[in-house]
């Protein structure tokens, strides 16, 4: 990665998130010895940063939103569920909490420019503006959903949803265990948090989680269930 006109703070933070998985020009895996091109577009205060093969796209800073940056068809994100025990939630619920977490992008970043700080990484704070909250501990002991989220479960697998206008994210089909299951069925929701921090793939421990939840670097809502049925695709025959 090159300074640019990032800031070696932007930059540092560039390097916790971005993961090359897939290159975001051709859609082909990076190799592992295959160090990747950073190219940052801006327009106004916001700006895409996403990792490329070298011999995809030149790497550097670029005016202008053109494709095949945004239209994100090779972007990768990962997502799993688990439960949380009631004794890591600091008082925030006296029950075991369903959780359904979510790196969106591996390999891009929004970033925001703000005055008087520069170049900000700003994936997560986006999902703010979609109505979850950096506050993860009011969504962890709120009963309400979050009117932006959904949820679905149908044979052993879960989907979430976040609409807000015309922004629109969707995971689908995560493999959920019977006894989750039975705990999202029972309350009624879900609780999402989306992160750029953490590997989904990679083992992670509960109080890492809760940590993660509550120190405002991820963003976080319940998810409503929707009704056995609803918004169920009909399967082709």
């Amino acid at each position: 990665m090159t300074r640019m006109n990032l800031g070696e703070h932007t930059l540092s933070a560039l390097r916790v998130q971005l993961r090359a998985v897939d290159c975001q020009t051709c859609g082909r895996p990076f190799l592992r010895w295959q160090r990747p091109a950073l190219a940052v577009y801006t327009d106004g205060e916001y700006a895409d940063a996403s990792l490329h093969h070298v011999g995809c796209h030149r790497p550097g800073w670029h005016e202008g939103w053109i494709e095949p940056v945004l239209d994100r068809q090779h972007l990768s994100w990962r997502a799993g569920t688990f439960v949380l025990p009631a004794r890591l939630m600091l008082g925030l619920s006296s029950d075991d909490i369903p959780f359904f977490l979510v790196n969106p992008a591996f390999e891009a970043a929004l970033l925001h420019h703000r005055d008087g700080r520069g170049w900000q990484v700003w994936t997560v704070q986006f999902f703010k503006e979609l109505g979850l909250d950096l506050r993860g501990s009011t969504a962890l002991s709120s009963a309400g959903p979050t009117p932006t989220l959904a949820a679905s479960i149908e044979d052993h697998r879960i989907s979430v949803t976040v609409r807000s206008g015309e922004a629109h994210h969707h995971w689908p089909n995560i493999p959920i265990f019977p006894e989750t299951a039975r705990l999202v069925r029972a309350r009624g929701s879900i609780v999402v948090g989306v992160t750029t921090r953490l590997d989904v793939c990679q083992r992670l421990s509960h109080p890492e989680i809760a940590a993660g939840a509550t120190s405002g670097s991820m963003a976080v809502g319940v998810a409503a269930l929707a009704p056995k049925g609803k918004g169920r695709r009909r399967r082709k025959h």
